[in-house]
């Protein structure tokens, strides 16, 4: 439960990179992460149904509902049935399916992704879109967002943006 946690409350987006078999707690940490890869080799399931105990374990029961819809995580949960990684990208489980050779480097493309944003942007957009998912109204979500820009505007890094933007180059964001 404690690395379930760790993985979801790091301030820094966590990628998975997923092979072989992705069951039980496996596929909790999997869910767990924000964003996920897989190759093609990988499959899924929410195993522990199948031996006798609940497939609600490590979070499945709150991630997989939210990803995929709770009528396909019912289904998922209940059978305990495998899926294959390009079924799970369907279900909206998986950023990208890659080949084996891949994995890491289509990983690795995502995070350069993410590492070319502010720290203060990609800090705050993983806080407020976890956050917001649980939002009870979207005035709630929206205060949230608010409150997050005009702190963001102390940055400076808005500014910067205009500038590079205006000079034809790559921002040089400034740290939190």
């Amino acid at each position: 439960m404690d690395v379930v946690l760790a993985i979801h409350e790091t301030p820094q987006p966590v990628i998975a990179a997923l092979h072989g078999a992705v069951v039980g707690g496996g596929l909790a940490l999997a869910l767990t992460s924000d964003l996920r890869v897989a190759s093609t080799d990988a499959f899924f399931a929410s195993h522990f149904i199948r031996v006798g105990l609940s497939s609600c374990d490590l979070g499945t029961s709150y991630w997989l509902p939210r990803i995929c819809g709770p009528t396909i995580a019912a289904e998922l949960m209940l059978t305990g049935r495998r899926f294959s990684a390009e079924e799970a990208r369907t279900y909206g489980v998986l950023n990208r399916v890659t080949s084996s050779d891949e994995l890491q480097s289509t990983a690795l493309e995502l995070a350069g992704l993410i590492a070319d944003n502010s720290e203060y942007g990609v800090r705050m957009t993983k806080v407020g879109m976890w956050a917001n998912l649980d939002a009870p109204s979207l005035r709630s979500a929206m205060e949230l967002e608010n409150r997050t820009q005009v702190l963001g505007t102390f940055t400076g890094n808005m500014t910067e943006a205009g500038e590079a933007f205006r000079e034809k180059r790559a921002p040089e964001w400034k740290p939190m």
